[in-house]
């Protein structure tokens, strides 16, 4: 650079220089080469001589550039592209008696330059595409918006539709109702025994079509949300007994057992006759839709402002695929041989689910087929009695095992929650040698299906020598339903658990 010209070399002091990369070449008036830069090579330009005419060599700056004419000005050429992708500016600086090309290497600078365009590009396509998307998201949403519109005037419609049908519906069936009534009363005369059973179906008919037409109105009624609630204070075991005892005769009908396991006035902001419709809904499903001779535990959980209800029974279950319609309208988990001899149309759970979250609570399910199912019904408290010092309490809990696998594998589930102390004696040991020095809180024993009474002897036992606060008895899976009713009808029994243990279910009914 020192051997160049003090104007060129100030004129190259103000430009950038990618690491000092440039080359040079000179020519006088008459377009003989002068002088050249060793690296003058990379640009194309090879076998120089002094005084050879450069006309020939600067083919790439044909159409912008001759050494023929006469120019005093500084000429530039940007990002002019050379082999192996070098990229050069070409500066043309006229003087006195030479004229200086400088090639000045900006391959760097183009390949960022290039970079930057591109990323320009992209954004400016994601704009673009955003744009778009906001479009159609903003036509998507006046189209929600006018169906939505649409579907709520035509339930408006179908509601209204709804209930004047059904009102329609009871003017003449009361009145068949009531002169099938006089029929069977012998106002009419005496029937015969062939008559007096005709007319015992029109009014098991009648009556059943009655409450179809009462549960359409309460639907109706439920989705125009037009129902007025009276909430209030009221002990959940008061209500709940009041049910049962309505429930009674159906439980027996059907000879299914119902254990209540709450005694407990804790209070809950309910509506009265709303609640009762709820609890007698559920109920009566776990009573219709349990296997012969099954039984029904109806238990409770205390949860932070909340009470949560457990309704657990014995009976056919539900599958995975349709657990989720069961809350829908009309829609019943059966198949059609069961729908055939299970009364039912499908409405009550779903009405159930809205009057229980018109209350601020929820409504949910846990089932497996063939096994049984638990309704959880959650309700606000009237007051927060959910003891903290209770939940870290440790609890003490004694497992009678007839195999070693089965208090293993409960160890294992439950050695995460150090709340919880296992301690495990095979069955046929010695009750005798045990060494409680605390109180137990629960006590859990398998029942072998083949010597039931056997258990229920040595059950009785323990319960007498450990005093336990709750005893839960362990099935086999598939264990029938009789047997468990069984169990839990002649024993101090609390509850129940199948192996293999459901976790969910296992700390739910150990959180009691």
């Amino acid at each position: 650079m020192n051997n160049l010209p003090l104007s060129i070399q100030n004129y190259l002091s103000h430009l950038w220089l990618e690491s000092g990369k440039f080359a040079y070449i000179s020519f006088d008036k008459q377009g003989g080469i002068q002088s050249w830069h060793p690296d003058i090579e990379y640009y194309g330009l090879k076998d120089l001589h002094l005084s050879e005419n450069i006309g020939g060599k600067l083919i790439f700056l044909e159409g912008w550039f001759s050494c023929e004419e006469e120019n005093d000005e500084v000429f530039i050429l940007d990002f002019v592209n050379f082999e192996d992708g070098l990229v050069a500016d070409i500066h043309i600086l006229p003087s006195i008696n030479e004229t200086y090309i400088l090639f000045i290497n900006v391959s760097e600078k183009f390949k960022q330059l290039q970079s930057l365009q591109q990323e320009r590009h992209n954004i400016d396509l994601l704009n673009q595409q955003q744009n778009k998307n906001i479009l159609l998201l903003t036509q998507t949403q006046k189209e929600l918006e006018s169906r939505k519109k649409q579907a709520e005037i035509a339930n408006q419609s179908k509601t209204k539709l709804l209930s004047q049908i059904t009102h329609d519906l009871r003017t003449p069936l009361s009145a068949i109702l009531g002169f099938t009534q006089f029929l069977e009363a012998g106002i009419f005369g005496e029937l015969n025994q062939k008559q007096h059973d005709c007319v015992k179906n029109m009014l098991s008919a009648g009556t059943h079509m009655t409450g179809l037409i009462n549960e359409i109105l309460e639907v109706a009624r439920l989705e125009n949300e037009n129902i007025e609630l009276c909430t209030q204070s009221l002990p959940i075991n008061t209500v709940i007994n009041d049910c049962l005892h309505w429930l009674e005769p159906i439980a027996k009908k059907h000879r299914i057992k119902v254990f209540n396991l709450i005694s407990d006035p804790i209070r809950v902001k309910i509506d009265h006759k709303r609640f009762q419709q709820i609890i007698i809904n559920v109920v009566n499903n776990a009573i219709k839709y349990n296997r012969k001779n099954g039984c029904i535990i109806i238990r409770y959980k205390v949860l932070p402002e909340k009470l949560r209800l457990c309704i657990k029974d014995t009976g056919i279950g539900i599958t995975d695929s349709t657990i989720d319609s069961i809350f829908q309208p009309f829609v019943r988990s059966l198949d059609k041989e069961q729908q055939n001899t299970i009364e039912g149309d499908g409405i009550g759970l779903s009405g159930c689910k809205r009057l229980i979250g018109l209350m601020s609570g929820s409504l949910s399910v846990r089932s497996e087929l063939d096994i049984g199912s638990v309704f959880y019904i959650d309700l606000p408290l009237s007051f927060n009695c959910y003891g903290r010092n209770d939940y870290y309490t440790p609890h003490r809990l004694v497992y009678f095992y007839d195999n070693a696998i089965h208090f293993e594998l409960l160890r294992n589930l439950l050695a995460p929650y150090k709340k919880y102390q296992l301690i495990g004696y095979p069955h046929g040991e010695d009750i005798r040698s045990l060494n409680l020095e605390h109180q137990v809180t629960l006590m859990l024993i398998d029942i072998d299906n083949q010597d039931v009474a056997g258990k229920l002897r040595q059950l009785q036992l323990l319960n007498e020598y450990i005093q336990p606060q709750a005893t839960l008895a362990v099935f086999e899976k598939h264990t029938e339903a009789f047997a468990i009713s069984y169990v839990l009808e002649e024993t101090h029994v609390n509850d129940y658990l199948m192996r293999p243990f459901d976790f969910n279910q296992l700390l739910d009914i150990f959180e009691q």
